[in-house]
């Protein structure tokens, strides 16, 4: 690993900017290291996990096999004084039940809500020794669910899918088949960064003919005054 050496300077940049010296790191080639926002973010204690199901127990998610912004297979409400920042989504099938079409977006935007029914999420901390300080409401869906989909600042930034998508048998299993059962949304990898907030809602929807399987969210949340 090579060696890393620290550099000092005044200059501080920001909304924050108050002109007292900052320590850069910089390796000994006299290269500027960077360190990742995300990485600073979960050491400060604002990157959590907010997950569909347990380990073992998938959800039954709607029977329709195009999205249903009513019935999401996660809902994230962003209160007033926060910020949502997804970092990364996971959408994993363990069926799609019937054989046919299958959709999945994610969409952040104002004006929605929770109604009814669901199971309740709380986000757990990626720092193990601290507890859930967000103020999101959240919920796992399923059938059972009720939400009233956003209809203000609308930001699909994530939409992906089958034309014909099947649940894996014996005959099928094979590698020339290309049938996806997990479907991943990445901040980084497609240089996509969304505010959620504040006052304002995400979900995870899909359409998957009454499909089985787990959803998860890695979030950085923060003040809504951290803002430039």
């Amino acid at each position: 690993m090579a060696a890393i050496q620290k550099a000092k300077t005044i200059v501080r940049s920001g909304s924050s900017a108050d002109g007292t010296d900052v320590y850069l790191r910089a390796l000994l080639s006299g290269e500027i290291s960077v360190a990742d926002y995300f990485f600073v973010q979960a050491m400060r204690g604002n990157q959590y996990y907010i997950g569909s199901a347990d380990v073992s127990t998938p959800t039954t998610w709607t029977a329709t096999s195009t999205v249903d912004i009513t019935k999401p297979a996660l809902y994230v409400g962003v209160p007033s004084n926060k910020v949502l920042i997804p970092v990364h989504i996971e959408l994993y099938m363990e069926a799609y039940g019937t054989n046919a079409q299958f959709e999945v977006q994610a969409v952040s935007g104002t004006g929605g809500s929770y109604t009814s029914g669901g199971t309740s999420i709380t986000p757990v901390n990626m720092r193990t020794a601290l507890s859930d300080s967000t103020g999101l409401t959240c919920y796992a869906g399923g059938n059972t669910i009720v939400t009233v989909g956003q209809t203000g600042k609308l930001n699909v930034f994530w939409r992906d899918g089958e034309q014909f998508a099947i649940t894996k048998t014996t005959a099928s299993a094979t590698a020339s088949v290309h049938d996806p059962n997990k479907w991943v949304w990445d901040a980084v990898a497609t240089n996509t960064f969304v505010m959620c907030g504040p006052d304002a809602q995400l979900q995870v929807n899909q359409g998957s003919q009454a499909g089985t399987g787990f959803v998860k969210l890695i979030a950085i949340v923060i003040n809504s005054s951290d803002l430039p």
